[in-house]
């Protein structure tokens, strides 16, 4: 940082906490020459952005100074490097998210991959509308400055002095899951801007301190998630227009955050709605399995935390459990409601859902982490299920407990070719099948979840 106070002949003192290049000190000279020639004009100058040899970008203002009489009597000059603004950029790039700062004519003048910087943005969709109109936007697009235009879910904040835009972005395969991640980097983002706006405003004088005390401690509240502390405007001048932009952008990101908390929870509910009622259309087909995926996804999820699954981690094991069944759709009926036992061409062919049902949930990319549960929950653990005879710790977890949830169900449920069974009964067979058909940890976990009432039969199974 460079602070002098200058006389009418354009000497005086100043201070200087770091040494340039030759080649930056003449350059820098010479733009502070330019401001003080203005400011003996009478005029302030102010360039928000300026690019020495081999310097970080720099921020310079230039105040003329007046007698008690009005006349110009010399000038203060500052500059302030965005080295900190630059540093915290290259951290967000390491956390797997991209910002971009562009100024009002596409420009990319700082982000967080360095390979992006001094590129057009124009074709960028948010840059794009922000051209015609500085508006706060949100929504997925494809990347154009990204070699293979990766699909990214985007936010565009206008910051209205100096006349730029922040745009943060990040892959749409993971921004949902990382909504409170991305919150708190947003905060940081603006704590950043922040600070940008305060080191321009702290070379002015000493008298500006105090405000600038109530700015730092705003941003910092901010910073730790307290949107709603405002920064009090007690002047016209160009602190006040700070401090009133801050206030305008930190509502802004709130109500980014708030909006794209509120549609995770609407995608999320959707998406689970959607499934239980797919799974409930394919369960009717059969009036002896109707209800039977949502009990064996309640089941699924009672015995998944009680094998320490926990988090997003157990949505996708509901998920799984309800769909474990959906290659049902492409079985004959005549097969899925025969009352008698099935011959072994029918058989056959009912071992096949679990292959459907995989290729039918394939293609929905969301879902993909669901295929495992999907594919493998009729494999055994000592061998010899299928489709693909896998044996022991070679079978998926989440086919291991979708697996037992199926079973019980399948005991404790009136079926045509068998009766419901007694629950002492069905717990001795769990115990019988550890080690054979189901995995002895999974069976474990599923006593426990019994024995805790995480776990309630929801079957026609008599109790005593």
């Amino acid at each position: 940082m460079v602070l002098r106070l200058l006389d009418a002949s354009g000497k005086g003192s100043f201070v200087q906490n770091r040494t340039m290049s030759a080649a930056a000190e003449h350059e820098l000279e010479s733009v502070l020459g330019e401001a003080f020639t203005t400011n003996m004009g009478g005029r302030p100058v102010r360039r928000d952005l300026v690019r020495l040899t081999n310097e970080d970008p720099m921020v310079v203002i230039s105040l003329p100074l007046r007698d008690t009489a009005g006349a110009v009597s010399g000038a203060m000059q500052g500059v302030v490097s965005l080295e900190g603004l630059v540093s915290r950029l290259a951290e967000e790039g390491g956390r797997g998210m991209t910002v971009d700062v562009v100024d009002r004519s596409g420009n990319v003048l700082f982000s967080s991959e360095q390979t992006r910087v001094g590129k057009s943005a124009e074709r960028h969709p948010l840059v794009a509308q922000f051209l015609e109109a500085p508006v706060r936007l949100t929504k997925t697009y494809r990347d154009p400055l990204r070699p293979a235009q990766v699909e990214v879910l985007g936010s565009l904040c206008p910051v209205e002095d100096p006349p730029w835009a922040v745009v943060t972005a990040r892959d749409v395969g993971v921004a949902f899951a990382a909504v409170r991640a991305m919150a708190e980097k947003t905060a940081l983002l603006a704590v950043a801007t922040g600070l940008v706006a305060m080191l321009a405003g702290i070379i002015v004088a000493r008298r500006i301190t105090s405000p600038l005390r109530h700015l730092a401690a705003v941003s910092t509240a901010v910073a730790q998630g307290d949107f709603s502390r405002q920064v009090p405007v007690t002047s016209r001048n160009e602190l006040g227009q700070l401090a009133d932009n801050f206030n305008v952008m930190a509502v802004e990101i709130e109500r980014t955050v708030s909006s794209l908390q509120e549609a995770l929870t609407e995608n999320k509910e959707l998406l689970v709605d959607s499934i239980r009622a797919l799974a409930a259309a394919i369960d009717a087909k059969n009036p002896y399995t109707s209800g039977h995926s949502e009990r064996v996804g309640q089941y699924a999820v009672a015995i998944a935390r009680h094998c320490g699954i926990t988090g997003s981690e157990l949505q996708k094991v509901e998920i799984a459990a309800l769909l474990h069944d959906v290659g049902k759709i492409g079985i004959d009926d005549a097969i899925l409601t025969k009352p008698d036992a099935l011959t072994d061409a029918e058989f056959a062919q009912m071992r096949v859902h679990t292959v459907k049902g995989a290729a039918i949930v394939s293609p929905i990319k969301r879902l993909r982490e669901m295929l495992p549960g999907i594919r493998s929950h009729h494999e055994n653990w000592s061998g010899g299920g299928y489709p693909d005879g896998l044996v022991g710790e070679q079978i998926p977890v989440v086919a291991r407990i979708i697996a037992a949830a199926d079973v019980f169900d399948a005991m404790t449920t009136q079926r045509p070719y068998q009766a419901a069974m007694r629950l002492d009964y069905v717990f001795s067979r769990m115990r019988g099948m550890a080690g054979t058909r189901l995995d002895p940890n999974v069976v474990r976990a599923f006593l426990e979840a019994v024995k805790d009432g995480d776990l309630i039969p929801l079957g026609q199974v008599e109790v005593a």
